[in-house]
């Protein structure tokens, strides 16, 4: 698989993109469940999945997660927790990807821009068609309104949502 660690009970269904730079490293826990693709998950409109992780970067995803055509860009580290579930067509990117300086983004070479790790902690829940950007952290037990963009960290036990993404409500 890549070189991708992974415990048992790992579960793909469809075909999930693995785009891994050399010194990349991805490790997964037991009983994963990743759908993607071609009319697995209604929600997601054939959309498949990508694992994707530049020079040195790392995406930990813990035991009993569930997830639908998800994105995973890392050129930092994105690391999701236990028993959490990702939604269909969610993207989580923890770097810019391009430089904000338009000069740098004249060049031919990769310009990242600035990175920084995304947490998802135990027990999240993410909705549908969800953006989580670099530096965000979610706490433990939180749900995330379908359709939102979380630019800053949200705490534990609470419902948040929009763009961007605010708490709504505490659990």
């Amino acid at each position: 698989m890549y070189g991708v660690k992974h415990g048992r009970k790992c579960v793909i269904h469809g075909k999930l993109y693995i785009k891994l730079f050399p010194t990349a490293n991805v490790t997964i826990g037991n009983n994963l469940y990743f759908s993607s693709g071609w009319a697995i998950n209604a929600l997601c409109t054939n959309k498949r999945g990508i694992l994707y992780a530049t020079q040195n970067a790392r995406i930990t995803i813990g035991n009993n997660v569930g997830m639908s055509s998800t994105v995973l860009w890392a050129h930092e580290s994105i690391t999701i927790g236990n028993h959490v579930k990702i939604g269909g067509n969610c993207v989580l990117i923890d770097t810019d990807a391009h430089n904000m300086d338009y000069i740098l983004r004249r060049g031919q070479h990769t310009d990242w821009g600035i990175s920084s790790p995304i947490v998802i902690e135990d027990d999240v829940f993410i909705g549908v068609n969800c953006i989580i950007l670099k530096g965000v952290t979610i706490g433990a037990r939180s749900i995330i309104a379908a359709g939102s963009v979380v630019t800053k960290s949200i705490p534990a036990d609470c419902i948040a949502g929009g763009n961007p993404a605010k708490v709504i409500r505490l659990l």
